[in-house]
């Protein structure tokens, strides 16, 4: 009976040992993936002003843009764009309200930016000076291209711009936009007034205006 009771110490005792000995296996962590941020810069005009496009800063030389409001006329489509187009002529543009948030001496500054693409398949230039395409505010301040598109008007030619409409005064609710015949050879003052620049939008160039304006649209704030 003793030798019964001595075994079955025995059994509970290296039962009990091998309980203690076990490893208990802990289930593998599943490693966890950090997402990368999506850059959503880009040096595009298109890709900046589209509406369906991911694209929300321009980044142009030094400065850095974002949009502040879409202006609209109704010649603009549902990605923001409005088209002017003469024969084998096309011009594809957006106009925005924009802020520079880069940090150089610009940072903050708001303006009316006109962003687009021309795709002109014509042997001949397409001039864009300041007397042919320019606005004037609700606040009747007048305003012309900074810098004529950028040279992407000129014939057999495919580009893309980005250009301005400096302001003295503050941004506009609305405007209104004026195209006068780019297709017209020679610019616009030499075409009309000579050397006298001093008849700038007087009689003489309103007649010249009323004849070959191809464009005027009301631009609102969206």
């Amino acid at each position: 009976m003793k030798k019964v009771m001595g075994i079955g110490i025995m059994l509970m005792v290296m039962l009990v040992g091998c309980g203690n000995d076990e490893e208990v296996v802990q289930p593998e962590e599943e490693p966890i993936e950090q997402e990368e941020a999506q850059d959503t810069s880009t040096d595009d005009p298109l890709e900046f002003v589209n509406k369906d496009s991911e694209y929300d800063t321009l980044i142009d030389a030094a400065n850095e843009y974002e949009i502040l409001n879409y202006y609209v006329s109704d010649d603009t489509n549902e990605q923001g764009f409005n088209i002017y187009e003469d024969g084998d002529f096309t011009m594809r543009y957006a106009l925005v309200e924009t802020e520079n948030i880069a940090d150089v001496d610009a940072k903050g500054n708001k303006e009316i930016q006109i962003l687009g693409e021309i795709i002109n398949d014509t042997d001949q230039d397409y001039n864009f000076d300041e007397n042919r395409m320019f606005i004037k505010t609700d606040d009747n301040e007048e305003s012309s291209l900074n810098f004529g598109l950028n040279g992407a008007w000129k014939a057999d030619q495919k580009s893309k711009f980005i250009d301005s409409f400096p302001l003295d005064y503050d941004i506009p609710d609305s405007f209104t936009l004026t195209l006068i015949d780019p297709s017209l050879e020679g610019d616009g003052d030499d075409a009309v007034f000579g050397d006298d620049w001093d008849r700038k939008f007087d009689e003489a160039f309103e007649e010249f205006k009323e004849e070959h304006t191809v464009k005027e649209l009301e631009f609102t704030k969206e």
